[in-house]
């Protein structure tokens, strides 16, 4: 073991004189009278350990080891009592009090030396094991941070799921951000149209020409804006992140910040991503919905067409019965009208003029419907 630092403290100069002379080949001694001595001694440089009589006129060693236990700055410090007493109720009060170790006078040097090395290397494995417990609170909470944000990551892609407008997009974006510490605006731009916004209102006109200034750039880029600021392009999501710098200097930020703040980077890239994807089936299922409407649409032209066809074939024969009908009641007609022949001809030369017409009219209809089966054909796609 490395030589310790003692602080020994009795009111008798005899008992301070035998005890640098027991333990200075050994260790660091430094010799002071009373209690308030200690303390003031204990304050003003680092010691490994303390040996405190119980019974010192100015303050007794149980007050002193109170005030050491009591300061942050020598909380730790091992503190070994040597006194006359020798009752149980006395060591009870020295553990009350924080001591590690309590000895009787007269003592034997080589217990002293025994109880110092102990109290010394006891506390050295304290130190190593609060720098390693230090070390493992610092990784857990490192960690915790890390699935922290891993869980706000996944939450958002969850949620986007159930997203199905991009104003709906917009507003799991920002709530995500806010859980993130940041803020920004963002630009969504597809089938649906474009929205551009922040988590309270629309963009302002600064926004606006930053989002356009950002835009200009080829996607996908993560690119710095100020000194604070990063900019996300990803082609339909465009987006500008307030207090999120690129590059975190070392003279402005701790390690774990800057950490931290190259997470959240990353982070805000994926959320990007997440968007991306998200509009594009958005726009898919869009792309479907229309499409499908536009079959229906015409299959109920067909419809009605074949219906309309169905119809005019229909009403011709109707007529053609009509007329049919009309000139066999005009030639019985004839016998009771007295008509020549030349009058009867030319009756019914009237007659079959006016039905050809009137049969030219479906005919054209007929052509019209032709017409517009070449247009349903066309869009089928079967010509």
């Amino acid at each position: 073991m490395d030589r310790a630092k003692l602080l020994v403290a009795d009111d008798d100069d005899v008992t301070l004189t035998m005890l640098d002379a027991a333990l200075s080949a050994q260790h660091e001694v430094v010799a002071v009278t009373g209690g308030q001595a200690a303390l003031k001694a204990a304050r003003s440089r680092a010691f490994d350990l303390v040996l405190l009589d119980v019974d010192m006129p100015d303050m007794d060693g149980y007050t002193a080891c109170q005030a050491l236990k009591a300061a942050p700055e020598t909380a730790e410090l091992p503190v070994l009592f040597l006194s006359a007493r020798v009752n149980l109720d006395e060591r009870l009060r020295g553990y009350r009090v924080g001591a590690s170790d309590y000895l009787t006078k007269p003592f034997e040097v080589a217990e002293l030396h025994a109880k110092i090395a102990h109290a010394v290397e006891q506390r050295e494995r304290q130190r190593a094991l609060s720098g390693q417990l230090d070390e493992a609170m610092n990784a857990v909470l490192s960690t915790a941070n890390l699935y922290g944000e891993v869980g706000v990551v996944l939450s958002f892609q969850r949620r986007l799921a159930e997203c199905r407008t991009y104003r709906a997009l917009a507003d799991a974006f920002f709530d995500t951000l806010a859980q993130m510490g940041l803020d920004g605006c963002i630009r969504l731009v597809g089938r649906a149209g474009v929205w551009s916004g922040t988590a309270r209102a629309e963009c302002s006109a600064l926004e606006n020409s930053l989002l356009d200034h950002i835009e200009q750039n080829k996607g996908p880029s993560i690119q710095p804006v100020g000194h604070d600021n990063t900019s996300f392009h990803y082609g339909s999501v465009v987006m500008l992140v307030r207090g999120l710098p690129q590059s975190p200097s070392p003279a402005q930020f701790d390690p774990d910040t800057i950490e931290r703040l190259a997470r959240a980077k990353d982070n805000v890239a994926l959320l990007a991503e997440g968007l991306v994807a998200r509009m594009r089936a958005l726009d898919a299922e869009n792309q479907h919905h229309d499409a499908e409407h536009a079959r229906r649409l015409v299959a109920l032209t067909r419809e009605t067409l074949v219906d309309i066809a169905a119809q005019q074939h229909a009403n011709r024969m109707h007529l053609e019965q009509v007329f049919q009908r009309m000139r066999t009641a005009i030639e019985h007609a004839y016998i009771h009208l007295g008509l020549s022949e030349t009058q009867e001809e030319l009756l019914s030369d009237t007659v079959q003029r006016h039905l050809e017409q009137a049969m030219s009219i479906f005919d054209q209809s007929n052509q019209i419907d032709a017409h517009m089966q070449r247009l349903i054909r066309k869009l089928n796609g079967d010509a």
